[in-house]
Formats: structure tokens, C-alpha cells, sequence
């Protein structure tokens, strides 16, 4: 679970800011307020596919990024299944992707998606 800040709002669209930086994603529930801080979960729903939209990097921290209509993370590589599931830490939270292949070694990898595959859902604690 991750907490946000968000800064703009528009239709179905929201601009946020983190701790892990700054970003541009679907919300999935009631309209939120601007300026509002909420707890979401992360959905990422899109195939990566290693030296396309996925690399490894040897950045240790995660993080959020706007570049162009994409959003790009940084994680820890938690586990790797054989059905092609990646387990990703963002910041403590725990994001599962589907990728084409095995890892193998990698501990840290930065991955980006276009805006529309990234869905935030908010959380009452």
C-alpha cells in the first residue's frame, strides 16, 4: 500500500505525488479530492518483455517517474514463478507483472508502462 497526494484530477485520471515520486494513473473508486492524501494499492496490468519495457538497473530505490504518456518504477525483485509472474517491491509494496521470461540473477529492475495500464485503488485502513 502506498500513500498518495493527489494533485489533479481529470475524468477517470488522477496526477499524484508520493514519497517515491510523482505520476499519472486510472483511479478506481469514488472521485477523490485535490489535495486529498489517500492509501492505494497499485494494479500494473501489462506484458513486459526484458530489454523492451523492463531492464535490470542498478538503482537500489525505489521509485515513480513521469516520462512522456509512460510511468516508469524502479523495484526490488522479490520472486520469479514459472508462469511467467514477477514479484516486485515498490517501496514496501508488493506488485506482481507479467513478464516473458526469467530474471535470472537480477536483484533491481525499472520497468514503464503507458499511464492507461496503471490503476490506483484506494484503501480505508
Amino acid at each position: 500500500m502506498t500513500n498518495i497526494t493527489i494533485v489533479d484530477v481529470h475524468e477517470n485520471k488522477v496526477k499524484f505525488i508520493s514519497s517515491l515520486g510523482k505520476g499519472v494513473a486510472i483511479w478506481c473508486g469514488e472521485s477523490p479530492k485535490v489535495g486529498g492524501c489517500y492509501h492505494v494499492e497499485l494494479d500494473v496490468d501489462d506484458m513486459f518483455e526484458w530489454g523492451v519495457n523492463i531492464n535490470s538497473t542498478n538503482k537500489k530505490t525505489s521509485t515513480i517517474k513521469m516520462l512522456d504518456n509512460e510511468l516508469s518504477f524502479t523495484a526490488q525483485i522479490l520472486s520469479y514463478e514459472n508462469d511467467g509472474v514477477l514479484t516486485v517491491s515498490l517501496g514496501g509494496e508488493v506488485i506482481f507483472l507479467d513478464v516473458n521470461s526469467s530474471p535470472g540473477t537480477i536483484k533491481y529492475v525499472s520497468f514503464s508502462t503507458p499511464v492507461n495500464n496503471v490503476s490506483l485503488y484506494p484503501v480505508e485502513l
